[in-house]
């Protein structure tokens, strides 16, 4: 009975003894990849509370680990991802069309982000609310980062008996440009930014 696979435990999660918590745009789908993700579509994106309700004993046992992202990097991405029609088919596409009638991504975080119309959303919400509990204490094994993201996973590998490494997929469209992207990010987006996340700085060492 350990082993069926019930949602959120998947096939390469109870094979590998472990459980990925999958934080949206920051490498997840790589690390799926590697894990031997396939054939199962859609976007697994819940909270350290949803396995241990699941199945507590597999979470108390399995190794848990997740990846995180610098917050003004992420929150762009998932901009540019989603003004480009995600991978959801027309619900991303619906939420592309509201996307598109900002100017640019200052103009979404002022008056999208700040303003709570897109705070809700799977792809805006804090990684803290992911992977911490109420009093900030961290609920997984490993926390990996996304720009160290072979050296970390490899730490993964390591652990769960491994022989692979790990590429870097669904980078999304404007990966080119996201330099210049980040170059024209105002100070106030910033600014409104480290407030919106001001819980994932603080949590996983990035800089505001």
């Amino acid at each position: 009975m350990w082993l069926q696979h019930e949602f959120p435990y998947r096939k390469h999660f109870d094979r590998n003894k472990c459980i990925f918590i999958h934080i949206p745009k920051a490498a997840g789908t790589s690390v799926l990849a590697a894990l031997g993700k396939k054939g199962e579509k859609g976007r697994d994106h819940v909270s350290w509370q949803t396995y241990k309700k699941a199945d507590s004993k597999k979470f108390n046992n399995y190794f848990k680990f997740s990846f995180v992202r610098n917050p003004y990097d992420r929150a762009l991405s998932a901009y540019n991802y989603i003004l480009f029609g995600g991978n959801q088919g027309e619900r991303d596409r619906i939420v592309a069309k509201v996307i598109n009638e900002y100017a640019d991504f200052n103009d979404f975080v002022e008056r999208g982000l700040w303003k709570g119309v897109f705070r809700s959303h799977l792809l805006f919400l804090p990684q803290s609310s992911f992977v911490m509990d109420a009093n900030d204490i961290l609920m997984v094994d490993f926390l990996g980062h996304f720009e160290t993201l072979e050296k970390d996973f490899k730490y993964v590998a390591d652990q769960l008996g491994l022989n692979c490494g790990i590429t870097h997929h669904n980078r999304g469209r404007l990966t080119s440009s996201e330099s210049e992207d980040m170059a024209e990010m105002s100070q106030e987006t910033r600014e409104k930014l480290s407030v919106l996340y001001a819980q994932d700085f603080m949590n996983f060492g990035y800089d505001f």
